[in-house]
């Protein structure tokens, strides 16, 4: 999920499958990263799978300098459990992430920050299914963070904080078996919804609202106010971000993307709209994309790089961000 990293979803290899292969992401001194595969018995089963997009872990590092993370917009909450050191979300004023925070779906991509010893297992939740589980209205959470003060009662928090000491298969298990019992069906999305959220990732984003509607039998103000209502997003915005996502997992793959192939690959009209769509949704051009690709693992959702290898735009100077662009 971040879906591997850290406020997502998937942990899978490729993007664009439901099917996903959960991975702990481990970065050693070196920034050297290894994916290993964790037995997924533990993952809900039966109606909470259409609901849970995976439970797994996010990034373990004790990596000296730290490691800085490109979490890509989408329609996902995930609940990260973080034990050990803080996640900050630099872009939000490097704002600590408490452990068992609702994460809303983002429109953009923001960078995340690990430094010191940090230990997570994230549960991310398929677009427009959270509110089943968390009891609050999606739209009230995008772009945001909720305190799990203001979303989860006592005796859940104390629970989730019991499950430090555990191996990481009972964590996994434990943290599971919390969320489902807090199940509740009647706030499920429709399966309209549900069905048109797997029709954007099974098409990569590649897919036009039109054709969409007619694919679950709603009109298209009805389908937006349902996105709206579940995912908090619509579903034109949610299909563009597939795409991107998609997009850059496979250019990462590739010292020298070629971009104008990739533009005609994934649908764009050429790949001046690429580079539009890409620099709205990550804040990267393609271009400077390639550059931390180059030096960064990417993880399905998430670019991880080493502190000194690539900083983020959001850590700039202004005055270096002024050289920079020629502009303030």
């Amino acid at each position: 999920m971040i879906r591997a990293a850290l406020f997502g979803a998937g942990g899978s290899a490729r993007l664009g499958r439901d099917e996903t292969v959960p991975a702990v992401v481990t970065a050693g001194p070196e920034g050297a990263r290894d994916a290993v595969a964790v037995d997924d018995d533990c993952l809900p089963a039966s109606r909470p799978a259409r609901l849970v997009r995976a439970c797994l872990p996010g990034l373990s590092t004790t990596t000296p300098g730290g490691v800085s993370v490109l979490d890509f917009g989408s329609g996902d909450v995930s609940v990260p459990v973080c034990f050990g050191d803080p996640v900050l979300v630099e872009d939000w004023g490097r704002a600590e992430v408490p452990s068992a925070a609702v994460v809303g779906p983002r429109r953009h991509a923001v960078w995340l920050r690990f430094q010191g010893r940090t230990d997570q297992v994230n549960v991310s939740f398929f677009p427009g299914a959270a509110e089943a589980f968390v009891g609050l209205p999606v739209p009230e959470l995008v772009g945001r963070m909720a305190s799990p003060d203001d979303v989860w009662p006592r005796d859940f928090r104390e629970a989730v904080a019991e499950l430090e000491p555990l191996p990481l298969e009972r964590r996994i298990c434990g943290l599971g078996d919390l969320l489902l019992a807090r199940l509740e069906p009647r706030r499920e999305p429709s399966g309209q919804v549900r069905e048109a959220v797997r029709l954007i990732r099974a098409r990569r984003g590649q897919v036009a609202v039109r054709w969409l509607v007619g694919q679950v039998n709603l009109s298209v103000s009805q389908l937006e106010r349902s996105f709206t209502r579940h995912v908090g997003a619509g579903p034109k915005l949610l299909a563009r971000q597939t795409r991107v996502c998609a997009l850059a997992a496979e250019a990462a793959a590739y010292a020298s993307p070629g971009w104008a192939f990739l533009a005609a690959k994934y649908g764009y009209a050429d790949q001046a709209h690429l580079a539009r769509d890409f620099r709205e949704l990550t804040g990267l051009t393609p271009s400077g994309f390639a550059t931390v690709g180059s030096d960064a693992d990417f993880l399905q959702d998430a670019v991880a790089c080493c502190r000194g290898v690539w900083k983020p735009p959001a850590a700039e100077e202004p005055e270096a961000a002024m050289a920079r662009t020629g502009r303030p």
